[in-house]
């Protein structure tokens, strides 16, 4: 485990979701263009993006390429940040059965 993710962000309305978030608990590897790969834990997953806990600090509007369980990596845009922990988007949501795969692969 990279460390302590107890820190919660707010929470959106469920209405102002476009997809329904599954908890998760798994490990990715991520990277800025021309960087090196950083160790990412992935605590929550959904067709449109991501939660993330990693001691690399990025910032808002970066876009970087998660390499999540079994694909290519996928690009994604950092919408969110509390502590270490932040909010992903995909730039391509990710096909719903993929994303359900995913979520069954990863269920805590």
């Amino acid at each position: 485990m990279l460390g302590n993710r107890t820190l919660e962000t707010t929470k959106a309305p469920a209405s102002a979701r476009r997809d329904e978030r599954a908890s998760i608990d798994g490990r990715a590897r991520f990277r800025e263009a021309g960087s090196n790969p950083f160790d990412a834990e992935l605590f929550d997953l959904s067709a449109n993006g991501f939660r993330m806990f990693t001691f690399s600090r990025q910032a808002i509007g970066k876009h970087i390429w998660v390499n999540l369980p079994g694909l290519q990596p996928v690009q994604a845009v950092v919408r969110r940040q509390d502590g270490n922990n932040y909010g992903c988007e995909f730039v391509n949501p990710l096909h719903a059965s993929v994303a359900d795969h995913l979520k069954a692969k990863l269920a805590k």
